[in-house]
């Protein structure tokens, strides 16, 4: 027998009170719609995407317990410099959305709590923060002895394994016409103590990129959701809690005893032994009272011209749609999705909504496994 989904009917109600479209013409087309509505029956994953397509909103909007009003700003997110997002785009917006939908997914799957969600706070010492995360993660302070270019694979494993959802993409699910802007976030977290979600953008680069998922794991130990901008990842002004975070990822990445033992602080010779940007080494020297105020200053200048000079890349061609896919989702939300199924909770069909894919790349997902 299949599941149905725990919905919260002020959610619907609210939905498709601001739709435009009458009760009586839904009654027409879903059947047990006002039951769902006094919350006495609860709807398929099936029966609320026919809901939602009706009333033209996405589906994972009917999954959350509170409505999220589209024209104004009720995420509760903060950027990387402190201030309150205005306005975001359809497309940040849709992509919160779809996160949300796949964590009130894994929410009703998991049974248990992680117990470093909002372990920590910003009064927390921070070197003691940093020495409990790397034994969360099992990872040794000189990390990057070992794993050469693959630090963001090593890091997203080691979350993983630690009960992290860890998403990446460019665009609004697939459609490459909506695409995800860098100017407008990096990534975001959703925290929760059961079914954690990070979301990076992969239009960043891979040091970027890297640097997005340790700072927003910090983030975690927070008990904090929180949309990064793209402001420089080396700037820590303006918000407490950004620079304490900031000062956690740093020393996470570029660890201060492994600098002092190579006793070389050129910023090209640490490029290449640590997997950051150099405007994140430039500001740990800073931090390190390595470089002084003015040195600091003149090193960020020469690096944002340098940067300037450097031409757009290239459209990518896409590479191998199947290794894309598969980089994109988390493979442990990938096999909740695949128990549900065969736990007979959800149908196909639920699973491929929940999952925003098509019957073929949920093939490629599963390795063929349906």
């Amino acid at each position: 027998m299949v599941t149905r989904l725990g919905i919260n009917p002020h959610t619907l109600s609210y939905y498709i009170d601001n739709s435009g479209v009458s009760k009586d013409y839904l009654q027409m087309k879903v059947q047990n719609i006002d039951a769902f509505l006094d919350g006495s029956k609860n709807p398929t994953f099936n029966q609320l995407s026919k809901i939602a397509k009706l009333i033209d909103v996405p589906t994972g909007l009917l999954l959350l317990s509170d409505p999220v009003e589209a024209n104004k700003n009720t995420l509760k997110f903060r950027t990387i410099n402190s201030n309150r997002i205005e306005k975001i785009s359809n497309e940040l917006r849709d992509t919160i959305i779809e996160m949300q939908t796949k964590q009130e997914f894994l929410r009703n799957e998991i049974d248990y709590e992680l117990d470093f969600i909002g372990k920590y706070s910003v009064k927390s010492e921070y070197q003691q923060v940093v020495d409990d995360i790397r034994n969360y993660l099992n990872i040794p302070i000189n990390y990057q002895k070992n794993v050469g270019k693959n630090a963001l694979k090593y890091f997203r494993d080691k979350m993983s394994q630690i009960g992290i959802f860890i998403f990446f993409n460019g665009s609004v699910k697939s459609n490459t016409h909506r695409s995800l802007s860098l100017d407008e976030f990096r990534g975001f977290v959703l925290s929760d103590k059961k079914a954690p979600v990070i979301f990076v953008n992969s239009k960043d680069s891979e040091a970027g990129r890297l640097f997005t998922l340790v700072h927003e794991l910090v983030h975690l130990f927070l008990d904090q959701e929180e949309i990064l901008s793209l402001v420089d990842a080396g700037s820590y002004k303006f918000d407490r809690t950004e620079a304490f975070v900031n000062k956690v990822t740093a020393e996470i990445l570029l660890p201060d005893e492994e600098i002092r033992k190579l006793n070389n602080y050129d910023i090209e010779f640490l490029a290449h032994k640590f997997p950051v940007s150099k405007f994140v080494i430039v500001r740990r020297l800073y931090d390190m009272n390595i470089l002084t105020k003015k040195e600091y200053d003149e090193k960020v200048s020469q690096l944002k011209k340098e940067f300037a000079k450097i031409p757009p890349r290239k459209k990518s061609k896409g590479g191998n749609y199947d290794n894309n896919i598969r980089f994109h989702f988390d493979q442990t939300f990938v096999h909740y999705i695949e128990n549900a199924i065969k736990q007979n909770k959800i149908t196909y069909t639920d699973a491929f909504n929940i999952a925003g894919v098509s019957y073929k790349s949920f093939k490629i997902l599963t390795g063929g496994r349906m």
